[in-house]
């Protein structure tokens, strides 16, 4: 599988609607996400760590070496970070969207059409996690999410298999588009 532009563009609107979120989240403090147990602060360096890890992955090295990007602090200023982290990874990502690399991810090695998918689950995810503390009502963007139903399954088994994702549940037949996508991922509104 190849990644296509459209594919690119939905990971550039992935990576601004995160970089949004943090723009206007007050990262200090101990405010908790909705990600279990995370921080507000704590979910942002988790993302911004999870760029560092992905773009070490193309030189091959192995995945200990970054591993303290897990739990660093990248987020003095978060949305600055973001951007400066998140264009080295894209650019990556762009650069050999022919998807015939061999990735070695601490859970599996993956070919680079996945990580993009991965990417995009993270950035929408827990960008989720962070903007409905203040916005109970926020969605999640409809061309991203509609990607992530239909391309995330392989993601969304990958995560299970290794403990790293609740089970999927059923939303309910109204259920929106962000609600089954956060179904799909184990999350619930």
């Amino acid at each position: 599988m190849t990644i296509t532009d459209a594919d690119l563009r939905l990971l550039t609107r992935a990576t601004a609607g995160f970089g949004t979120v943090l723009a206007r989240t007050d990262l200090t403090g101990d405010a908790v996400s909705r990600c279990t147990g995370w921080t507000l602060r704590d979910v942002a360096n988790h993302v911004l760590g999870g760029a560092i890890r992905y773009e070490h992955y193309f030189s091959g090295g192995d995945p200990a070496e970054v591993a303290w990007s897990r739990t660093a602090d990248h987020a003095g200023d978060a949305a600055a970070a973001h951007h400066r982290v998140s264009e080295t990874l894209n650019d990556r990502i762009a650069e050999h969207r022919e998807g015939s690399v061999t990735l070695h991810h601490p859970l599996a090695d993956i070919d680079v059409p996945t990580l993009l998918v991965l990417r995009v689950q993270e950035l929408v995810l827990h960008g989720w996690d962070i903007a409905s503390v203040d916005a109970p009502s926020v969605t999640i963007d409809p061309a991203i999410g509609a990607f992530l139903l239909k391309r995330g399954a392989p993601v969304r088994m990958l995560l299970r298999d290794h403990g790293a994702l609740g089970p999927e549940h059923d939303p309910g037949a109204e259920a929106d588009l962000t609600a089954r996508v956060l179904a799909a991922w184990g999350r619930g509104l």
